[in-house]
């Protein structure tokens, strides 16, 4: 569809939506979601795309969001549906959204509004936070914030047109939506949607929507990547070009040496540069990205010791390399740069007691601030945006700097104290995984009780094969850890509960541990193990 079609579809569309209100949108395919989203903004109004029943897991699920979502907005609220969907919500009018594009009206040559809304500072879409430690926020992002974070986005890229996007990525998620679909519409450049299932189940889709359009830009969590290397076979895609494509941003959840290695080597044969592949770090309260590693050039990552990092500490560096060049070796954690922070942003560094991080290689936790940074929270008293404390954004995540780049480690709720020491969870998923020979996705390592310090560390395996061994070197070598294992929970199914993005979510685990409802298969305690 044309972006002139497009747009005349969505102003058509933004007739049935009241002026200045808030649209809750929900839609299995993005044509309708998309439609809805820029008919909402003609209006004037606020929208919001939540994942549909099937995404959610459930009527049951996605009715709960719905329910969430009406008692923090003020105002009035419309819910946009693709046919098919249905919540209860009396008094909430209901827009329908035709799956199929010709389902639409559009409107005559010349009949565009002139305006759509009153950018700047006001808010131009919510935004739901990917609740990897907690409940889901809703975020108030600007006018103001879309167009600079776009704008830098593209900048950073160095490209002067001609990109042709690719994505799988769901609209209800700030890299789908702003990394994706809205980098697209802002720049003008062809934007091919596909289906978020139907990358889930058939990923070679992906790689063929590439090769087939010459897609030149694309963006994923690692999970995407690693769904890919882990599934796709060179058979899957016979004739594969992936020479055109210039930048395939990584992000959104750690990023694993394994993922990107295993992803160039797949494709290389095929055309694709380890320079293509592009670190990037952002959430969903900086509407995208904050920083973005240098592009054409292969990522640089940086081996550090898990043991014992602490935030106003030097970081130990064991060693690093480049993506492409010999593998890492030593006991030392591949961490990629995720390079200078975007135009106009600024990251600093501060320890537990808020005070500046200085140096090189020192641990702190991230602060960000600059025109990127969202409006805030909603308030559910008031219904507006509740700004970050002097505009400064505390990210939760624990990083560090090096020669100018910026380090990404963990989220300080998912580092496990013992005995005054700090152990991070992703790196102990590294060396469990290893020992175990399963995928790193695969594997959580947590505290059971974050209030108490004595209490079980738990690995919990999901898509465990129902005769995999735990032979006396592998319990030996979970014992002899930095932090030894105390439990094991194997299960043959997906278990590990995520959030809509895909990370991990930790909280949710050490709930169901707690009460029962984590269904592992099998449970082996290791405590004591020799």
């Amino acid at each position: 569809m044309p972006y002139d079609t497009f747009l005349r579809t969505s102003a058509w569309l933004g007739r049935k939506i009241p002026e200045d209100a808030t649209v809750v949108i929900a839609a299995d395919d993005p044509m309708p979601a998309l439609l809805a989203f820029f008919g909402a903004l003609w209006t004037g109004g606020r929208p919001l795309i939540l994942p549909s029943p099937h995404a959610a897991g459930g009527m049951e699920q996605f009715q709960g969001q719905v329910r969430r979502t009406l008692g923090v907005v003020q105002g009035e609220v419309v819910l946009a549906l693709q046919d098919g969907i249905a919540v209860e919500s009396p008094g909430v009018p209901v827009v329908p959204l035709p799956a199929d594009a010709d389902g639409y009206d559009t409107l005559a040559p010349g009949d565009l509004p002139e305006s759509a809304g009153f950018g700047g500072d006001t808010v131009a879409f919510l935004q739901a936070t990917s609740a990897s430690t907690g409940d889901p926020k809703l975020i108030g992002i600007t006018h103001a914030n879309v167009c600079a974070n776009l704008t830098t986005i593209e900048r950073r890229l160095g490209r002067n047109g001609g990109e042709r996007l690719v994505t799988w990525l769901p609209l209800y998620h700030d890299m789908g939506l702003v990394g994706m679909a809205l980098l697209g519409a802002f720049h003008g450049w062809p934007l091919y949607v596909m289906k978020p299932i139907e990358f889930v189940m058939r990923p070679h889709t992906w790689i063929d929507a590439l090769s087939r359009y010459r897609g030149t830009l694309i963006a994923a969590p690692t999970f995407g990547y690693d769904h890919v290397r882990r599934k796709v076979a060179p058979d899957d895609v016979p004739g594969c070009d992936l020479s055109a494509l210039r930048t395939a941003v990584v992000g959104a959840e750690p990023i694993r040496f394994d993922t990107l290695d295993g992803f160039h080597r797949r494709f290389a044969p095929a055309g694709l540069r380890a320079g293509a592949l592009v670190c990037g770090y952002g959430m969903a309260e900086t509407t995208l990205a904050a920083a973005l590693a240098e592009v054409d050039a292969p990522p640089r990552y940086v081996l550090v010791d898990p043991v014992g990092v602490e935030t106003g500490a030097p970081v130990r560096l064991l060693g690093e390399g480049v993506l492409g060049g010999p593998p890492p070796e030593g006991p030392g954690i591949a961490v990629f740069s995720c390079g200078p922070p975007l135009d106009g942003m600024t990251a600093a560094l501060i320890d537990e007691d808020g005070r500046p991080v200085e140096g090189d290689a020192v641990l702190g936790e991230i602060t960000l601030t600059g025109p990127n940074i969202a409006a805030g929270y909603l308030d559910p008293d008031t219904g507006s945006p509740r700004p970050f404390p002097d505009g400064v954004l505390r990210t939760g995540d624990l990083g560090f700097r090096h020669r100018g780049e910026l380090f990404v480690l963990e989220r300080r709720k998912h580092v496990i104290i013992r005995n005054g020491r700090n152990h991070l969870a992703s790196l102990l998923e590294e060396r469990v995984a290893g020992i175990l020979g399963r995928p790193v996705q695969e594997v959580m390592v947590l505290d059971a009780d974050i209030y108490d310090p004595g209490s079980e560390i738990v690995a919990v395996v999901e898509h465990c094969p129902a005769r995999f061994e735990l032979d006396e070197a592998r319990r030996r070598a979970l014992r002899t850890l930095d932090l030894p294992v105390d439990s094991l929970h194997l299960a043959r199914r997906r278990v590990i509960p995520r959030t809509t993005s895909g990370k991990k979510r930790y909280h949710t685990a050490r709930r169901r541990l707690a009460d029962g409802t984590l269904r592992a298969d099998t449970t082996v305690a290791l405590a004591g193990a020799r």
